[in-house]
């Protein structure tokens, strides 16, 4: 995506366009850690499977590195994590797999977020759940939101509908359907990610050594997903500026890694062009213009549960 959504000269043509500079080594650095510790920790629990004592905290574990590949996930459908059209469609297969969602439907999917960004009517991730624009009123509701159930159901509903279901019921469960550019491709890419999820449950569930320890892993990482994305728009404006409508969080050293520097969100959005590994340069330079920047995901939703957070966004 090349669209810049900051119309205010923020970064000046110069800066910008080194910003924007693609570079294959940062990415293939840091996905093959990420996919590494991936197969590592699935690996050393399906070994020690009869040790409940290891597998508990390995499946935690495994939950967070899973729900942090959507970060390269994120990067590579943007184009922005490799200088190779190859080498962003072959990342984006690697990491969309686990992530259980079809390339092609997470393209069109968000970039039509990016251009209706909190828009009630037309932003896809909150056309079939508006309630998930404000904070939850209560610690139940909150509870219930951060479960994984609403991300699931984000991701299930157009994977089984992109793949069973005839083209002229598309608009049924996603809006943005005449978006699309190749049906045809996008029904396959769909298929082949619901068969091998299908093929990873069946294959927990027959047996597999610690495969109960997956599919909690397999769930687990939709609460953490849940938790991390929430911070980036929820309790936001409507309207006004991109700035205004999304939120950057200042977190640790260990969680930026994971996340890809996708914790400066506000910054992203600005301009969807700027690779992940120049997000911190970014953040530095834009910094007194965020108009919502807190100080970790933990102090955000600690902010949520005592009602300190900022307003629940407006018109």
């Amino acid at each position: 995506m090349d669209e810049q959504f900051e119309s205010r000269p923020l970064l000046s043509p110069e800066v910008l366009g080194t910003l924007i500079t693609r570079r294959t080594l940062p990415s293939l650095v840091r996905l093959s850690v990420h996919l590494g510790a991936f197969t590592g920790v699935i690996a050393s629990i399906v070994v020690n499977a009869e040790r409940a004592w290891l597998c508990a905290p390995l499946s935690i574990a495994l939950a967070w590195i899973w729900s942090a590949l959507f970060a390269p996930f994120h990067e590579c459908t943007h184009r922005t994590a490799f200088r190779s059209l190859v080498g962003n469609h072959l990342g984006a297969w690697l990491t969309g797999v686990p992530f259980g969602m079809a390339p092609s439907v997470y393209r069109t999917f968000h970039y039509e977020h990016h251009r209706y960004t909190q828009d009630l009517e037309k932003d896809p991730e909150l056309t079939g759940a508006p309630h998930y624009a404000a904070w939850p009123p209560s610690i139940l509701t909150w509870l219930i939101a951060n479960s994984g159930y609403g991300l699931l159901l984000l991701k299930l509903r157009p994977l089984f509908g992109f793949a069973i279901k005839p083209q002229a019921h598309w608009g049924s469960f996603a809006r943005w359907a005449p978006r699309i550019d190749d049906p045809a491709r996008l029904v396959l890419e769909c298929r082949i990610v619901l068969g091998c999820w299908l093929v990873f449950i069946v294959a927990a569930w027959s047996g597999v050594p610690g495969g109960g320890w997956l599919l909690f892993a397999a769930w687990f990482t939709h609460v953490f997903q849940s938790l991390w994305l929430a911070a980036e728009h929820t309790g936001l404006p409507h309207s006004g500026t991109i700035l205004a409508r999304t939120r950057s969080v200042v977190t640790t050293p260990f969680v930026q890694f994971w996340l890809w520097n996708m914790n400066f969100h506000a910054e992203h959005h600005g301009w969807p062009s700027i690779p992940w590994h120049q997000l911190p340069t970014t953040h530095r330079a834009v910094t007194p213009q965020l108009e919502s920047l807190v100080p970790g995901y933990v102090a955000l939703h600690r902010g949520v549960l005592s009602g300190e957070t900022l307003p629940r966004g407006g018109p």
